[in-house]
């Protein structure tokens, strides 16, 4: 099931009463279903450690998720990140030293936000000063010859221009120093010393704003554009996030790992809904991946005119709540004519 912006929430913390009802539905807590029926959600929003967000959806939700039931646009960066665990990485996005926070969560011991380094030299980006809230949490570090290993996006950019100009610094470096140049920096298949690893897709999201908003898939399209003007060369770059493939792959193992700490088989054919507001990466992440698809009405698709999706999904109804009991019915018609 997608969550948050569009499908459970609209906004950062408007609550769909529809995704109230249907979280008590799913979990057996409305006392509707024999059993309940196993679900996890899956965000391309991020920016705070995988519990917290956890734990906050819980009391948001009205419904307790177990440790196996969220994935994060980077929470599979977690288990993919580890080869850096020991090496300094720049990490992106997130309010305040959010980003860092989630590094350290999956064990980077050496995680540096932006601020950091604009606290160590502002020459680097001297169109802002930081904030006297800023200033609380930077970490002060001499950054003259640090090697970064990667730079990990995880989330939505809070300045556009300083991050890109940091990203491109580092693309184009010497061994991922700070104010070095490769001499091989614009030649075709010649690997640079740092890897991007951009953790969202969507280029635009929902919020209380009735248009869509800008979201990381955006501030990659910039990054991507950028760097092919100034090195004439293709961005390379990490994927992770809906609807690529390592993120579903992920999804379905967490699946799995939650079957298993409810009781039930992890190891039988998995027979999944994905519900999501977003075609392009719901809908067209749900269908590569063999699950079924519901597209709702109440986030980045809403088809006033009667547009046809980019993506066609198994079906559209108006909200999770709708899509969800239409899934439920497909099954029970579907074993009701097994048996008989």
């Amino acid at each position: 099931m997608g969550s948050q912006d569009g499908v459970l929430k609209q906004g950062h913390h408007n609550v769909l009463p529809q995704a109230k009802r249907v979280l008590k539905l799913l979990s057996g807590q409305d006392g509707r279903l024999e059993m309940p029926i196993p679900f996890l959600l899956i965000t391309n929003g991020g920016g705070v450690p995988d519990e917290e967000r956890r734990a906050a959806l819980s009391e948001e939700l009205g419904v307790e998720l177990g440790p196996n039931q969220l994935v994060q646009s980077h929470t599979p960066v977690r288990d993919y990140a580890q080869k850096y665990r020991d090496r300094p990485v720049l990490v992106i996005g997130g309010a305040r030293d959010n980003g860092r926070r989630v590094a350290e969560s999956y064990g980077l011991k050496h995680a540096f936000i932006p601020q950091d380094i604009v606290a160590w030299n502002s020459s680097i980006w001297d169109y802002t000063e930081l904030r006297e809230e800023e200033k609380s949490f930077v970490r002060h570090h001499d950054f003259t010859s640090t090697e970064f290993a990667a730079a990990l996006v995880i989330h939505d950019s809070y300045d556009w221009g300083r991050d890109v100009t940091l990203l491109l610094d580092l693309l184009n470096s010497q061994k991922g120093v700070l104010g070095t140049r490769r001499d091989d920096h614009m030649t075709a298949g010649v690997k640079g010393d740092v890897e991007i690893v951009i953790s969202n897709a969507d280029v635009e999201w929902r919020s209380k704003w009735p248009i869509p908003r800008l979201g990381t898939g955006a501030f990659r399209l910039a990054l991507e554009k950028i760097y092919k003007t100034t090195t004439g060369l293709d961005l390379p770059y990490t994927q992770f996030g809906k609807p690529f493939k390592a993120t579903y792959d992920f999804s379905e193992l967490m699946l799995r790992r939650h079957l298993s700490s409810v009781g039930r088989d992890p190891n039988g054919a998995l027979n999944v809904y994905m519900v999501g507001d977003n075609p392009l990466s719901d809908i067209d992440g749900a269908n590569r991946h063999g699950w079924s698809s519901i597209l709702v009405r109440t986030g980045v698709f809403r088809d006033p005119n009667g547009e046809e999706p980019t993506h066609t999904p198994t079906v559209i109804c108006d909200d999770v709540e709708k899509g969800v009991e239409w899934a439920i019915e497909r099954e029970l018609r579907r074993a009701n004519s097994g048996a008989k």
